[in-house]
């Protein structure tokens, strides 16, 4: 049996009780500097690149199909279909409009008693939908937290009852005792990538940066600065001339960029922005202001196709390091390992590859984002 998505005001009714049990495996993350380009992203929809770990594989589907068809449902704790929820951070476009998507397409099916709660970007919202996802006995619930603080308290009632928490894409800050494990990027590598990349680009060269960072407390926001600074302040051709919060937001990140602009002018040479909606916002600023963004090294984190055009569109943007946002194949596996009472890692890491301006043409027609 599945479940429909629930609108925010239905889940609100739900009363508190009860859940299932705990447990954990993992496998490494295959991120690379730019030398090297990973895997393509349509082998990633497929769940092949984490066959090993998270993804069904595709013989691992027919596995399940054919048991499906002999057990009519697969059994959980209860002899029922799992009961499995994911709460996402805010169902925008995008990565985020992609992950939605990929989880859903992957749990929304007869082989699952499935829950989708859109956060709407609000912590409040998702401690609601966590505690209706206790009242509602969930097997397993699947949480993206908006940020790292403050879940310790609805995690300790969820253990307590029984539920089993895994994280996906982003983390929390909580007794890692208080959920089973994580899945997702990289961040402070990803950070990292983009800062040796850069090194190399200028070569010696003096640049001065400007960074637009995410949402304050964000696993991506701190591990993509933590990352980047930590090989950039060992460089004393570099200069970080500002680094200001732009909350993944288009809008926010004009505002800021004109900002960066009359403050600093021509004194800019690297534009970093934490993520590709960021950079559309920065793109579009450039413009409006007669400049030639191609006046600077442009660098962005997440890799969606609408930014692959801009590196291919006489490279506008200089390097996306990738940040996945399928893993809803992933999930599963690691979801099916918890359900039948196996261990599974802490943290698990799904493959990402980084994309300079001269990949682009060729990965482009692979983005499924």
């Amino acid at each position: 049996m599945k479940k429909k998505f629930l609108p925010l005001l239905l889940i609100a009714a739900l009363s508190l009780t009860g859940c299932a049990a705990g447990t954990q495996e993992s496998y490494s993350t295959k991120v690379k500097t730019s030398e090297e380009q990973i895997l393509v992203s349509s082998q990633f929809g497929s769940g092949d690149v984490v066959a090993d770990a998270g993804g069904a594989s595709k013989e691992d589907k027919k596995d399940q199909e054919s048991k499906s068809e002999d057990s009519k449902e697969p059994s959980s704790s209860s002899g029922d279909a799992p009961n499995v929820w994911f709460i996402n951070n805010a169902n925008g476009i995008g990565w985020s409009a992609a992950l939605t998507t990929s989880m859903n397409g992957t749990f929304d099916t007869d082989a699952y008693d499935y829950t989708f709660v859109d956060g709407q970007g609000k912590f409040e919202v998702q401690i609601d939908a966590m505690k209706n996802a206790i009242a509602d006995k969930a097997d397993v619930i699947c949480l993206d937290p908006i940020q790292e603080d403050g879940f310790d308290d609805v995690l300790k009632e969820a253990k307590e009852a029984g539920c089993k928490v895994f994280l996906v894409d982003r983390m929390v800050s909580a007794d890692k005792s208080l959920y089973e494990g994580w899945l997702g990027s990289n961040f402070d590598l990803e950070g990292e990538n983009a800062g040796k990349w850069l090194v190399e680009k200028a070569d010696g060269k003096k640049m001065n940066i400007v960074v637009l960072q995410g949402g304050k407390g964000a696993s991506a926001q701190i591990g993509r600065h933590d990352g980047f600074n930590r090989i950039i302040k060992k460089n004393k051709n570099f200069k970080i001339l500002a680094e200001e919060l732009a909350d993944f937001d288009k809008a926010k990140a004009k505002t800021l960029m004109s900002k960066y602009l009359d403050k600093y002018g021509d004194k800019i040479d690297v534009i970093v922005t934490h993520n590709d909606t960021m950079c559309y916002g920065v793109i579009e600023t450039l413009k409006e202001k007669n400049i030639d963004p191609n006046k600077y090294i442009i660098i962005s984190f997440d890799g969606e196709a609408e930014v692959f055009k801009l590196m291919v569109d006489n490279a506008k943007v200089d390097l996306c390091v990738e940040c996945n946002p399928l893993l809803g194949p992933a999930t599963e596996k690691l979801v099916a390992k918890m359900v039948a009472g196996e261990k599974i890692d802490k943290t698990n890491y799904v493959d990402e590859g980084v994309f300079t301006a001269d990949m682009a043409a060729a990965e482009l027609p692979n983005r499924q984002y």
